[in-house]
């Protein structure tokens, strides 16, 4: 009789056997946790320096901006309220 490789099957379980736990402790501590808030923060601060950039750009060409419409929308409902007594 030969002996059979392992299948992809049998690879793959003893693998994920001897990671799981190192890697769910990994995940669960408080440096991936850290990892994770700096991460989102330098995300979220990228995205708004895009924002502002292209929003600047469509200003100084005179096309209006999400920011402004937002503006003209918040100063349009603040209108309607005071005449509805709203």
């Amino acid at each position: 009789m030969t002996a059979q490789p392992p299948s992809l099957l049998q690879v793959f379980s003893s693998v994920e056997r001897r990671v799981s736990p190192r890697l769910e402790e990994w995940v669960r501590s408080g440096a991936f946790l850290d990892a994770v808030a700096v991460v989102n923060n330098l995300s979220r601060g990228g995205a708004r320096t895009v924002e502002g950039a292209l929003a600047s750009v469509l200003e100084a060409v005179g096309v209006p901006s999400a920011r402004q419409v937002r503006s003209l929308q918040k100063s349009l409902d603040r209108l309607a309220d005071d005449r509805t007594g709203g």
